[in-house]
């Protein structure tokens, strides 16, 4: 294995693959950006210069090629990632890990069988504002969580473009799926268990046959809840807090990079019983380019992934329960 990790794009045309992975790859310490594979060979592909642009077969043929990044619609991870699997190259999947629970698991069963690594790409987690927040609660800062909130949304409904994916059912779009995922996932980092129960709520837009906007309340050990909710339909806007029995954290631009003023600083504000109040910066990273280098130093050092396929697992077994309860109107037990 090189010092550096070449890393092949399986999918050349997506926002997230042209504007979010491919240059943080190119700027990443220990990455090299090889291969893009388009399905259409014949169209126009924005390549930078040295990166060939091949087909999706070629790209995991391709003995160059060391680990995939797969930014392909939802309705496309299972049939990709196995591919990638049985070609046995590492691949670090876009969030969510597939539509559902029972296609994630097909996934991940068959990169155990090959013993080949499986991240998924919640960049998010990477960024070093979530670490202090984790470290503030376990010091105890603001005494035992009982409630966690997290909203994450961005307007493309106004007006909505037909040919996006993301309100396209049959490609796995909706708010749920595509922001929902990080929502659930902010409370299950912050209380460090998983829920109990789901009891969750989504509006469709008979337009596109999609949820455009969600929300529900998550039950975990001792009573405790999460509030989480997702839309198409607001400004962009990604947040979370953490409320204590002595205080609250908040973090208010905490999820997706760059939504809210200050682009791409983080700020932490923790409130005390007393009414004090303290605010924490940290510059302005690329949590796209901290993911890829996190699992690049796991590939070349051999080592475990630094977030594991069973988190994966135990995200999307929530978003399977938010789906049922939204659809069924009941709650779910976990």
């Amino acid at each position: 294995m090189n010092e550096r990790l070449r890393w092949g794009i399986l999918g050349a045309n997506s926002w997230i693959a042209g504007e979010a992975i491919a240059p943080s790859i190119r700027r990443s310490r220990n990455g090299r950006l090889v291969a893009l594979a388009s399905r259409k060979l014949t169209a126009p592909v924005n390549a930078p210069e040295g990166v060939r642009v091949v087909s999706y077969e070629a790209l995991l043929d391709d003995p160059e090629v060391d680990a995939v990044y797969i930014p392909l619609p939802n309705s496309m991870h299972l049939e990709w990632a196995v591919r990638a699997a049985e070609a046995g190259k590492p691949v670090l999947c876009e969030k969510p890990l597939a539509p559902t629970y029972h296609e994630a698991a097909r996934i991940v069963a068959a990169f155990e069988r090959r013993g080949v690594p499986l991240m998924e790409g919640l960049m998010y987690r990477f960024h070093p504002q979530h670490r202090r927040v984790l470290a503030l609660v376990a010091s105890g800062a603001i005494g035992e969580i009982v409630e966690v909130r997290a909203h994450l949304s961005v307007d493309i409904m106004n007006p909505p473009d037909p040919s996006n994916v993301r309100l396209k059912p049959e490609l796995g779009g909706g708010a749920l799926l595509d922001m929902g995922c990080y929502t659930i996932s902010v409370a299950r980092m912050v209380y460090g268990v998983e829920p109990v129960a789901v009891r969750g709520w989504w509006k469709i837009d008979d337009r596109f046959a999609v949820d455009v906007a969600a929300g529900g309340v998550l039950e975990f050990p001792g009573a405790r809840m999460a509030l989480v909710s997702c839309s198409f339909e607001g400004f962009g806007n990604g947040f979370y807090s953490a409320i204590g029995r002595k205080g609250v954290i908040e973090a208010p631009r905490a999820i997706i990079q760059g939504l809210g003023t200050r682009l791409g600083e983080a700020l932490i504000i923790t409130m005390d019983a007393d009414g004090r109040r303290s605010e924490e910066t940290i510059a302005s990273l690329d949590h796209y380019q901290l993911i890829v280098e996190a699992f690049a130093d796991a590939v070349l050092n051999k080592s475990s992934v630094p977030l594991p396929p069973s988190d994966s697992l135990a995200n999307m077994r929530v978003l399977d329960a938010f789906a049922t309860s939204a659809r069924e109107g009941r709650e779910v037990r976990l």
